[in-house]
């Protein structure tokens, strides 16, 4: 009888033991998973949400969440479409529940930006361009998005750019670009 309760004693501990490990392995690989996320992984768990980004310059923005990539994100309302760099974000108010990404959403990550300004460039859409310090660098709309610069041409607000009259054209490095505004004509 004595020995019935020592086995089940000595392989309570163990089993507890056994528990108490896996405990301690979990809450590890956790703390681990943790502090290796990256911002574009834990925001595109957001996608389809609305949130609030506040940039340099103290501008806010409230917009449905779009793709995010490895140096950017995509913002979305009926009228205007953003592109945003994360060296020009201050903060982002996320909503209180995820929802669930779909499958095809990591496998915008590689897009570059480029890339998503020559999808607005086949657009023809008017876009305002502001640099990394917060302010506007031009309005118009996009003429050429090359490898590490793209040419905006200059028009009045309420008009398309002409071919056959050629506007001002401004010249613009892709990295002092922190965020691009692309709205409809209405």
């Amino acid at each position: 009888m004595r020995w019935d309760s020592l086995f089940d004693d000595l392989e309570a501990q163990l089993a507890e033991q056994s528990r108490a490990q896996l405990r301690d392995e979990i809450a590890e690989n956790t703390r681990i998973e943790r502090a290796t996320a990256q911002l574009s992984d834990v925001l595109s768990q957001y996608r389809g949400s609305e949130i609030s980004v506040m940039v340099i310059s103290h501008t806010e923005i409230r917009a449905r969440l779009g793709p995010c990539a490895t140096d950017y994100f995509c913002l979305e309302t009926e009228a205007s479409q953003w592109i945003i760099r994360y060296q020009v974000v201050e903060s982002i108010a996320l909503p209180s529940e995820r929802r669930a990404a779909p499958l095809t959403s990591q496998s915008g990550k590689a897009i570059r930006f480029s890339a998503v300004l020559r999808g607005m460039l086949r657009d023809r859409s008017r876009c305002q361009i502001y640099g990394t310090h917060g302010s506007l660098i031009a309005e118009g709309t996009l003429g050429q998005v090359a490898k590490d610069f793209l040419l905006i041409s200059m028009h009045q607000r309420d008009e398309y750019v002409r071919s056959s009259n050629p506007a001002a054209q401004v010249m613009i490095p892709l990295e002092s670009i922190g965020w691009v505004v692309s709205t409809t004509l209405n």
